[in-house]
């Protein structure tokens, strides 16, 4: 709310942004001072770089620069500061010093010596222990001599104007302190309180060139003003203010509208968006579906450059499971009911056109300043890095992919469906004989319910709903599977008419006629563990674990007709996930050595060693991995194993004593949720789980199953984004004409050129394997054939 800028960048330490913004600015005519107690930045203080020291308890503060600090040590340069802290080592960091030397010793040392370097040179010099000790360092010392450098080449992305401070606070801050009872704070905002356009850091200087979004901080509705400008002089409006929002309806043909807000004032084009603006990469563009908008004037020959902050995506990351429309948004953050406000004299858009585009218009201006303040939630969550580095990069391959669509074989899809029909009738057939009812509506569930208790009297304990019909669904005939082979029959009739209506039928009609492909959509703002979904039609739920559902893998194929179906899939990524978060050594050990994991972890589980584990014991034990994962109880795993509950247990317990860290790493992921709230995937991507300490048993279990699943999904479906991102990038910068065109859950899927299929395995699992550094190796299975099934 004081909008005072937060720096950081994956990947360095705060202390290395500290470094590298402090070389970065210091001039004669600018000092820079780290305000910290933190000794390690001595190495960073040079004329005009100085350290400020806040006194303890209340003392006074110190500030150091190069005489203090070679006068504290002894030592003729600060820099040399760096070969103290290698002597000394720093155990809060894990780094290993010289065993022996202290703080005193290593200044005398760096006095006398200059570095370690030419101490390790002088050897013969120093005392015998002296010596032993060194002698025991020199394997590490190199490593420690790089631990303790504090970084000052970071590339951080900021100018000087954005860190300026006016003095001035937004009525935001005063109002933040009234809610939460700052009596003390509010002291010393009083009288410091102005308009946004005189708040510092309100991002109103901002360009957009270095990546930095324009935000109305403080936004003040009543002084706001509004104006329409004509199309040919608006142009000069957006560039100013560094932003366009947009508003866009494709019902009848694309109408784009446009505004742009500056200083309290939204501008508003009256007409077509300038064609310039839409393609400078300098203006930041804001709106609702920007994937889909550049898929559309991508296709009529038009460019959308620039940063796109998509409001919808923001809102997302910062709360995934809330509603993120702009009337909810706008009525939640700007206090604006959208629906009332033209019909108000004097209202928000009241100065609008009243004409056919006044829709569009007023998403734009809306958008002008709902999608800054929305950005502004985003960096207080600390989640503006997760938008600029996955999110939002990730946007632009999905459009790609969108736009390519995969092939799909007409015939093939044509020849399964047929093969499906004759199994629906001839289940249909088994059934009605079982049943002795020849006349038996297989779809109903009544009629079906009736035959199976009252007729067949399968379960004499279950009851009729209040509406007089007994439950039929697939975990009320699972349990009654082994009572009578109608039960199977039945769920066979089901499982070929569901994948008959659901996927099969309905995927012609979504090919198109142009260029024979599926378009999916991709979905990037749907589920609450940051996996992609698709949709028209959807493609990342169709059956992939029984052979019935392989086969329809079978009718996508590449786009030329000596082409490749390429399949890049990551090997067991939760259950690595969950061996690196949990640490537990058994889990890494058994993948860092290349082992079986469900050999391996039957193996502990049974107490045998892995050559002697029984295909039944590595069924139970997989099934208990991956039921971990997901908060598998008791109950859960004797179902699926169908075994008791006392069995299924012990197997728990047997797991969790085989594996302690595991369980440490569970009971860790529930406590922080209590305590937070929300849990984090390893990338800081939050799920919130409201309902985590209510007192009501089953909810409160099924926020607990988020708690540990959450964090381990999520990360898994991350570091896919992060793979797609990379491959794109790569096969760009190698000029890889094939084309990446599905991903579904962990595999990535690619329309390949003959020519290109053994390079295109190797750059993928290369950039697949290396996106991100666990403490077990990421491993991808790449296989190519000539459609999915075979690629698979």
């Amino acid at each position: 709310a004081m909008n005072i800028p937060v720096l950081m960048e994956m990947g360095y330490e705060a202390d290395d942004v500290v470094g590298t913004v402090a070389k970065k600015f210091a001039s004669d005519s600018l000092q820079v001072y780290m305000v910290t107690p933190d000794k390690d930045y001595g190495q960073l203080i040079e004329k005009n770089i100085l350290q400020l020291k806040p006194g303890k308890g209340g003392g006074e503060d110190e500030v150091f620069g190069p005489a203090e600090v070679c006068a504290k040590y002894g030592i003729s340069d600060p820099s040399q500061v760096i070969e103290m802290l290698t002597l000394c080592g720093d155990s809060s960091d894990n780094v290993p010093g010289v065993k022996g030397v202290g703080e005193v010793g290593a200044a005398k040392l760096i006095a006398k010596y200059g570095t370690v370097e030419n101490i390790y040179a002088h050897l013969e010099e120093l005392s015998a222990r002296q010596q032993e000790m060194f002698r025991e360092a020199e394997g590490y010392i190199a490593l420690s001599h790089q631990l303790v450098t504090i970084k000052t080449d970071v590339p951080v992305n900021i100018g000087l104007k954005e860190l300026e401070r006016s003095g001035v606070y937004s009525p935001a801050v005063a109002d933040l302190f009234e809610k939460y009872e700052f009596g003390s704070l509010k002291k010393h905002i009083s009288g410091k309180i102005g308009m946004p356009d005189q708040v510092g850091h309100d991002g109103n200087s901002a360009s957009g060139n270095d990546g930095s979004d324009p935000v109305i901080a403080g936004h003040d509705r009543q002084s706001l003003s509004y104006e329409t400008i004509p199309s040919k002089d608006f142009a000069k409006f957006a560039k100013s203010s560094g932003m366009l929002a947009l508003g866009w309806s494709d019902a009848d043909g694309l109408l784009l509208r446009a505004a742009t807000a500056k200083d309290g004032a939204i501008s508003v084009c009256d007409g077509e968006v300038p064609a310039q603006l839409l393609s400078d990469a300098g203006i930041a563009k804001y709106g609702y579906g920007l994937k889909k908008l550049r898929n559309e004037l991508i296709a009529g020959g038009k460019a959308l450059e620039g940063r796109l902050f998509d409001i919808e995506l923001m809102h997302y990351l910062v709360n995934p499971e809330q509603d993120h429309s702009a009337e909810v948004l706008a009525a939640s953050l700007l206090g604006i009911n959208v629906n009332e406000e033209p019909q108000s004299e004097g209202g928000l858009f009241a100065d609008i056109s009243k004409e056919e585009d006044e829709a569009a218009q007023r998403t734009a201006a809306l958008c002008s300043i709902l999608g800054p303040a929305v950005a502004k939630l985003l960096r207080e969550s600390s989640l503006d890095f997760l938008y600029a580095d996955m999110e939002e990069p990730l946007a632009l391959v999905l459009g790609k992919m969108e736009r390519d669509g995969v092939k799909v074989d007409v015939a093939s899809l044509e020849e399964f469906a047929q093969g499906l029909r004759g199994e629906i009738a001839l289940h249909e057939g088994r059934v009605r004989e079982l049943a002795g009812e020849p006349t038996l509506n297989i779809s109903s569930p009544k009629q079906v319910g009736d035959v199976l208790f009252d007729k067949l009297r399968l379960d004499p304990k279950a009851k009729k709903s209040a509406r007089g019909s007994y439950s039929t669904d697939e975990t009320t005939l699972q349990e009654l599977y082994d009572r009578h082979p109608i039960i199977g029959e039945i769920l066979e009739y089901r499982a070929a008419k569901k994948l008959l209506s659901t996927y099969i039928d309905p995927l012609p009609g979504y090919i198109s006629p142009v260029d024979g492909r599926i378009h999916t959509t991709f979905n990037q703002a749907l589920t609450a563990t940051g996996r992609l979904s698709s949709s028209n039609p959807n493609l990342q739920n169709i059956p992939i674990r029984t052979e019935r559902g392989m086969q329809i893998r079978k009718a996508f194929v590449p786009g030329t007709p000596d082409g490749v179906i390429l399949s890049a899939d990551y090997s067991q990524i939760e259950l690595r996930i969950m061996a690196h978060l949990s640490g537990d050594p058994h889990m890494v050990q058994a993948f860092r050595q290349g082992q079986d994991i469900h050999a391996a972890t039957a193996a502990k589980i049974y107490g045998v060693p892995v050559g002697e584990v029984t295909s039944d014991q590595r069924r139970v034990a997989k099934t208990a991995n991956f039921g971990i994962i997901y908060g598998i109880s008791s109950f859960g795993l004797a179902q699926r194993l169908h075994i008791s509950r006392t069995e299924a247990k012990g197997i728990i317990d047997d797991y969790f004593a085989a594996f302690p860290r595991v369980l440490e790493f569970i009971e860790a992921c529930k406590e922080g949720a209590r305590k937070d709230g929300y849990v984090k995937t390893m990338f800081g991507r939050r799920r919130y789980l409201p309902l985590i300490n209510t007192s009501n048993k089953t909810m409160r279990e099924l926020a607990e199953r988020n708690a540990v699943n959450a964090p381990i999904q999520g990360t898994a479906a991350d570091i896919i984004k992060l793979a797609m991102i990379a491959v794109d990038r790569r096969m760009q910068k190698d000029g890889i004409a094939s084309r990446m065109v599905l991903q579904i859950h962990d595999e990535l899927l690619f329309d390949t050129l003959a020519p290109e299929k053994e390079i295109l395995q190797a750059l993928v699992k290369e950039e697949m394997e290396n996106v991100i550094s666990l403490s077990v190796p990421l491993t991808v299975e790449c296989n190519y054939g000539k459609n999915w099934l075979e690629a698979h």
